[in-house]
């Protein structure tokens, strides 16, 4: 696997964390963030914070981070990895997406988001902290940040020539976005081992569900699946649905085929969304994180679906063998914040 520095790079030293979905790009001009008119979606103050932001300037550089007792790099992956099919992918990239990000790609010049990969491989980044030939270090919030470059660097990156995958868990648009640009031929990108990474449950809302409706639904449910009590704790295979006081867990039908056709999300969408709840369109339902799901008010029409996480080694599998998992199967944590390291492409 061919995994490089980056080439112009800057880390902005602020102290401001953002989410990972912040901002994917923004201008940099005369080594100052210079973000104008054409950002849209952000107030002229806000730009103004944004742009008195301090940033620092590395070339030729990786990162190596530490939050908390995670550990990973941020490097620059050229495009051919992904092209050749090293870059192993589970979801599909819609084309009005694309389209957009296309067209965005061209009116900035650094990459501020980068895409999440993980990997098979166990590497101890502490060793080469604790060797402390970095260039420079910082700790901002609860993230610490080692600046490797050059030589040091590329020593680093050694530990991944005999690496011959890597999983695309998040910023798939971004990968095929990159593929199609004629003029950027690399993707800034956070590797993570999967020692690390977790895959936490995705679960569905369907809005605006009647009374009538549901008992409609849970009498196909109970007449067509095996039901449990609500306190069964979930695992593959398994659901929660609730509604109003109405809450049970169903099992799935499971099917004589391999994981990509076991796969939860797909069972829910073809067993449950669709056959009991006549909902052919899943873009039609909302999404919550396992993680907000206590701090978000579910209104009493609502039918909330809690679903399990993926397995790891299932997610491996349906990769490896080029299976499209349904839309919002995996979310994986950590994400590297947005905003916070930025690679100039242009």
């Amino acid at each position: 696997m061919r995994i490089n520095t980056i080439k112009k790079s800057y880390i902005n030293v602020s102290g401001k964390i953002y989410d990972s979905e912040f901002i994917n790009l923004a201008n940099i001009k005369n080594n100052k963030i210079n973000l104008d008119e054409r950002t849209l979606f952000l107030t002229k103050k806000e730009k103004e914070i944004l742009n008195d932001q301090q940033i620092e300037n590395f070339n030729d550089v990786i990162y190596i981070f530490k939050y908390k007792n995670i550990y990973g790099i941020i490097c620059d992956i050229p495009i051919e990895e992904y092209d050749d099919g090293n870059v192993k992918c589970h979801e599909l990239v819609l084309p009005d997406t694309v389209q957009g990000m296309l067209s965005n790609l061209h009116g900035y010049n650094c990459e501020t988001a980068p895409i999440l990969l993980g990997h098979n491989k166990k590497i101890d980044y502490s060793s080469y902290i604790e060797e402390k030939k970095y260039e420079k270090y910082f700790i901002l919030d609860d993230i610490e940040i080692y600046v490797y470059c050059g030589e040091k660097a590329k020593n680093i990156l050694n530990e991944f020539l005999e690496t011959d995958k890597l999983y695309v868990a998040d910023g798939h648009h971004r990968l095929y976005t990159t593929s199609l640009s004629k003029f950027k031929n690399s993707v800034l990108s956070c590797l993570i081992s999967f020692e690390y990474l977790k895959i936490l449950p995705i679960h569905r809302i369907i809005s605006n569900v009647d009374a009538q409706l549901f008992e409609k639904a849970k009498g196909f449910i109970y007449n067509r699946f095996e039901v449990l009590p609500l306190e069964i704790p979930l695992s593959k295979g398994k659901i929660r649905i609730k509604y109003n006081e109405d809450s049970f867990v169903v099992n799935l039908i499971e099917l004589n085929s391999d994981a990509f056709w076991n796969n939860d999300i797909y069972r829910l969408n073809t067993q449950i969304i669709s056959q009991a709840f006549r909902i052919f369109d899943t873009g039609k339902l909302k999404y919550i994180l396992d993680c907000t799901l206590k701090n978000h008010d579910i209104d009493k029409n609502d039918v909330l679906i809690e679903t399990y996480p993926v397995a790891k080694d299932e997610f491996i599998e349906c990769a490896n063998n080029k299976c499209i998992m349904p839309p919002k199967s995996t979310c994986f944590f950590p994400k590297f914040p947005s905003f916070l390291v930025f690679k100039q492409y242009q």
